[in-house]
């Protein structure tokens, strides 16, 4: 561009900078020179040369790839508009797996998944190395910042309360892992819903399942295969969701007509799925913008105590018992 413009390196950079003192003959070759090479300033490069770290790393270990998709989304659509670069880690076999946390890591910032929010490890590792980090969705929230979630418990006592609403008396439930702190808050929910109507779970109602679609496959079997078999079941995702639909078509039950179903999430495959989901709306891509936000220093930008709305997303796939 220098030579397009014939003048110095250094004015180039003054005027892409907005300095003044560039006479304005001057800054319009310059700017000319800019569109006939069709240039495009490169953030990244530049905070290379300022020697600041412009990446953050987003650390993962959750076996649902709808659910760490949608977090990918929402951390990439901040670092863009912000000039951060991101990058995506799984942590396989602990904090030592992490390639990004080998020798010295130059880091602005570490986002961590469930469950790796309450890998404490992980989190003194980061701490010991003073690099800056979020929790999404842990199991204690204090209030302060450096998290973001939503309230698993309560929506999980929501969509129990619509099932009973509906007429369901005989709920199942399909549990997430138990290290997954949002898993036993959903499981709370579902117990603290029934109690509140006087019920409880009936013996073998409560099915373990990983937030993959197999073992929602298997957790599903178990339920209908029940001698008196629930009336309604509500999954803690939606990949599990989405098997209990795939059973109940294999066993020729319709859903909802003889079988309801409800999952917990709302991401895409909610609204792909036949019949569609009832589920929950987790505002995944939202909380992970905002934690995003408070890497960037942006924490006015967070609710207070760092926790989001959900919703209830009422579909196809729910109905009345028909007895």
């Amino acid at each position: 561009m220098a030579r397009e413009a014939g003048v110095s390196f250094k004015t180039v950079s003054r005027v892409l900078n907005g300095e003044p003192n560039v006479r304005e003959p001057t800054r319009h070759r310059v700017m000319e020179a800019v569109k006939t090479l069709g240039y495009r300033a490169n953030p990244y490069a530049r905070n290379l040369r300022a020697a600041q770290s412009r990446l953050i790393a987003v650390f993962f270990s959750n076996p649902s790839r709808n659910y760490t998709s949608e977090i990918q989304i929402g951390v990439l659509q901040r670092c863009n508009a912000e000039g951060f670069n991101a990058i995506f880690e799984e942590a396989t076999g602990g904090p030592e797996s992490l390639v990004l946390l080998r020798g010295e890591p130059d880091l602005a910032g570490v986002i961590l998944v469930p469950p790796l929010t309450e890998d404490t490890a992980l989190i003194r590792r980061l701490a010991n190395a003073g690099i800056p980090f979020v929790r999404l969705a842990p199991a204690e929230r204090d209030g302060e910042a450096g998290h973001v979630s939503m309230d698993d418990q309560r929506a999980a006592h929501e969509m129990t309360e619509y099932l009973i609403g509906l007429g369901h008396r005989r709920i199942g439930f399909i549990a997430g892992p138990g290290e997954h702190p949002q898993a036993r808050l959903r499981e709370a929910g579902y117990i603290a819903a029934l109690a509140a109507h006087g019920l409880r779970p009936e013996p073998g109602f409560v099915v373990g399942g990983t937030f993959h679609f197999d073992s929602g496959l298997r957790a599903a079997e178990e339920l209908l295969s029940l001698s008196a078999p629930p009336t309604a079941i509500f999954a803690s995702n939606d990949d599990m969701a989405a098997a209990v639909l795939a059973v109940a078509y294999r066993r020729g039950l319709r859903v909802p007509d003889d079988l309801s179903v409800a999952g917990f999430d709302d991401t895409p495959l909610a609204s792909v799925v036949a019949p569609s989901l009832t589920t929950i709306y987790q505002p995944i891509r939202e909380m992970a913008a905002h934690a995003a936000n408070l890497l960037f220093a942006r924490a006015d930008a967070l609710p207070e105590g760092g926790v989001l709305p959900h919703r209830m997303a009422v579909r196809e796939s729910t109905a009345p018992p028909r007895h």
